[in-house]
């Protein structure tokens, strides 16, 4: 049987974004202060550091770690593993029940852009979960 269409755009998307955290992870590690500089749009504005907290020294590192993570992934998908599979079934799963709170906050807050987005996003990681876990999907997954 033949890889689906979609596990070799997931498996290329994950390698991409995993290859952008790697360069950022060692150019930070290298001394540039992208990702400890406050960016966006608003008042609001942090660092991707200021998301590790008491961690957030080790934020080059702990980026390198996440490149790491999705390019195994994405390789993991692409030769259809099943690790892969679940590893992303699972963390759809847990990041689509995390972003609850913050469409919770967004709705204490009257916060329409993190509603909608949360939304979305939780909208994605379910049909993403579903997909994955279909039976023709675990079917190409397990030869």
């Amino acid at each position: 049987m033949s890889k689906p269409i979609p596990i070799i755009i997931l498996s290329f998307m994950a390698m991409l974004n995993g290859s952008a955290a790697l360069v950022l992870g060692i150019v930070t590690l290298r001394g540039n202060k992208i990702l400890f500089t406050p960016d966006g749009y608003g008042p609001n504005r942090i660092a991707v550091s200021e998301l590790f907290g008491p961690l957030a020294d080790q934020t080059g590192w702990i980026v390198l770690v996440i490149g790491v993570f999705f390019v195994l992934i994405g390789y993991g998908l692409f030769t259809m593993q099943k690790w892969a599979r679940l590893t992303v079934i699972w963390a759809s799963a847990v990041l689509a029940g995390l972003t609850f709170f913050a469409v919770g906050w967004g709705v204490l807050n009257s916060e329409w852009g993190v509603i909608a987005g949360g939304l979305l996003k939780i909208a994605v990681e379910a049909i993403l979960c579903w997909y994955l876990s279909t039976r023709t999907v675990r079917e190409t997954f397990s030869n």
